[in-house]
């Protein structure tokens, strides 16, 4: 419907209601005229009753019957009805001319009501009278009452109101109907604009114009729509906010994700690539790193690897025998693979799985097939596990290779005499007890190794004190230091910095294989430093020696377990090359750092940091 077949209804629909209006404020009008007009008349006939009545007492008890009769005559020619009757039954004065108000004159109500109560009312209907008339009575006498005054007149009705009011009624009812055609047609016309206002908003918003709102700075009938309008705009607009909110978050985490994730249609397209999946497989890029351009592309100009390929096509078409078509899904799938990354190789854990992806074509009913690709990099995972190996593959060489020197002297002794050549016993019997003191430190580094990778494992630093730290290192490698003849300096800070806070058997550990290190790669007669410094937040402890020394190719190894430095694998002093891998676990789990300087046939520096509290707690001994 058009906005002026509206305007037209609604102009029509205004006349009537306002019609309505008019007419029952007409009839109110009138009700409340007749109202007072009929008071006004019980005042006017009361007024009437108690002149007529002072008249009567005057000539009491012989009233002049001759002038109240012309008086009453006077009063009916206004329409006013006079009976003056006294208590003994005679009519003085009988203007009704009839029966039905003399009849029985003294016992009518209002006649025993003024007797009793001095004045009375009523309203009747007299013969010949089209309305009802008004009553009121009056008795004259007030000790001895001896006589009783009625009169009546006709009082107004509805139609004799109407009729009274005449031309102004007319002129009223014109001036209205000229305002209300006039106001409705004004009425109208601003409607209209309003509500074509209202039209032109909500088809701005059915467009997608969520920007339009309907006017509501005055306030009118439409205001109650313009703000549901409204409210519905800004509901639209959280929603459509709501959406793009989900949407850039949902590309984000894709972004973000750590494994490559990509997505193929059922037509071989791309439709989605995110960046962890185009650094995985070593895409190329845009200047900006994106890889948008590729969405919409097919499988084979995007991903290079022939077995991805595979695993991303959706369905695997065939004929039958009659030359249909079929599809069969490809179901989930998972493969390994290496991806050469220029420097370094990465190893990919790829699976594969069916997906259903909406359709944006019209028409679409249902989900469109598709596949899904997502890769995981297991480099560290693979390079983890290739240590493990190579863990066991050393310990089973390390573990076997004493147990075979055991084992061949305790042959060799079995079938010698051992009274006839007791020396060459005594040599088997010294390396069968080299041997296991290696065996013993070889699974006693291992215990340290499986305690400090334990997941349960905690250690609680303590209050401790530098000096005491040292010295009791000192006393540990007393023997061993005056065995080989080697100069031992200590290096510490004084006053209140000597505390320190850190777990009291890892730093042994930790200093107790930075000293042994030190010492068996150290040639008899040379010189071991232990340096310790204590700073704001920092405690570092710094074992430094004149041995040896490490090649720059292997000092990255030597904290791998089992790691020996060539020079260090033959000899008496031989280790069990898990001193510097318990040092790094050792220091991790007292969150420190390590750091090895060497330079072969100058010596080693190991630097040692650990964290410490700002205010150590002061240590108590007994």
């Amino acid at each position: 419907m058009s906005i002026g077949g509206v305007g037209r209804r609604a102009l029509l629909g205004s006349a009537i209601l306002i019609a309505l209006a008019l007419g029952g404020s007409l009839w109110v009008l009138v009700a409340g005229q007749r109202q007072t007009l009929n008071e006004n008349l019980v005042q006017e006939i009361t007024s009437t009753a108690v002149i007529l009545r002072d008249l009567a007492r005057q000539s009491d008890p012989d009233p002049d019957v001759t002038r109240l009769g012309k008086l009453a005559q006077t009063l009916l020619d206004n329409g006013t009805y006079t009976v003056l009757a006294t208590t003994d039954g005679r009519f003085l004065v009988d203007t009704t001319h009839g029966p039905e108000v003399v009849h029985h004159f003294l016992e009518r109500a209002e006649v025993r009501q003024a007797l009793r109560e001095g004045t009375g009312t009523t309203t009747i209907r007299l013969s010949g009278r089209r309305h009802d008339s008004r009553v009121v009575t009056l008795r004259i006498g007030e000790d001895q009452p001896w006589a009783v005054l009625w009169l009546a007149r006709e009082q107004w009705s509805m139609p004799r109101v109407w009729q009274s009011l005449g031309d102004t009624i007319v002129a009223i009812i014109a001036i209205a109907l000229c305002s209300t055609i006039g106001l409705a047609f004004l009425l109208t016309r601003l409607h209209a604009r309003l509500l074509q206002r209202l039209v032109h908003t909500a088809r701005d918003l059915a467009t997608g114009d969520l920007s339009a709102r309907a006017d509501v700075s005055e306030s009118n009938e439409f205001t109650e729509l313009s703000l549901a309008i409204n409210r519905m705009r800004n509901r639209l607009a959280q929603q459509v906010e709501t959406i793009d909110q989900q949407r850039l978050t949902l590309e984000s985490l894709v972004d973000q994700l750590h494994e490559g994730v990509i997505v193929a249609r059922s037509d071989g397209r791309i439709a989605l690539l995110n960046p962890a999946a185009a650094r995985l497989l070593n895409l190329p890029s845009d200047a900006d790193g994106n890889h948008a351009e590729m969405t919409g592309l097919p499988i084979e100009r995007c991903i290079p690897q022939h077995e991805l390929q595979a695993m991303l096509r959706s369905t695997a078409e065939q004929r039958d025998s009659h030359g249909e078509t079929l599809t069969d899904e490809a179901g989930d799938q998972e493969a390994r693979l290496q991806i050469d990354a220029g420097n370094s190789t990465i190893h990919l854990l790829a699976r594969a799985s069916d997906v259903h992806l909406p359709e944006t074509g019209s028409g679409a009913d249902r989900p469109s097939p598709g596949r899904m690709l997502v890769l995981t990099d297991i480099t560290e995972l693979t390079r983890i596990i290739r240590v493990k190996s190579d863990f066991v593959a050393n310990a089973s060489h390390e573990l076997r290779t004493p147990l075979t020197a055991i084992r061949a002297a305790i042959e060799t002794l079995l079938q010698m005499d051992l009274a006839d050549d007791a020396p060459a016993a005594r040599r088997f019997l010294e390396a069968i007890n080299r041997q296991s003191t290696r065996l013993r430190a070889m699974v006693s580094d291992l215990l340290d190794l499986s305690r400090l990778e334990a997941p349960s494992a905690r250690f609680e630093p303590e209050a401790l004190r530098v000096q005491e730290v040292l010295d009791d290192l000192r006393e540990r490698f007393s023997q061993r230091l005056e065995a080989r003849a080697m100069d031992w300096q200590t290096h510490c800070p004084t006053g209140r910095s000597q505390m320190i806070t850190a777990h009291p058997h890892l730093l042994r550990l930790v200093l107790d294989n930075l000293v042994d290190n030190a010492i068996k790669f150290t040639e008899p007669g040379g010189r071991i430093e232990v340096h310790c410094a204590v700073s704001p937040g920092w405690a570092s402890f710094k074992v430094s020696d004149n041995g040896c020394g490490i090649p720059d190719d292997q000092q990255q190894r030597v904290f791998e377990r089992f790691y020996q430095v060539e020079r260090a694998r033959s000899g008496d002093e031989r280790g069990t090359g898990l001193g510097l891998s318990i040092i790094r676990h050792a220091v991790a789990a007292m969150r420190g750092t390590v750091d090895l300087q060497s330079a072969p046939g100058e010596g080693t520096r190991v630097t040692v940091r650990l964290p410490q509290p700002e205010n150590p707690q002061p240590v108590h001994r007994d």
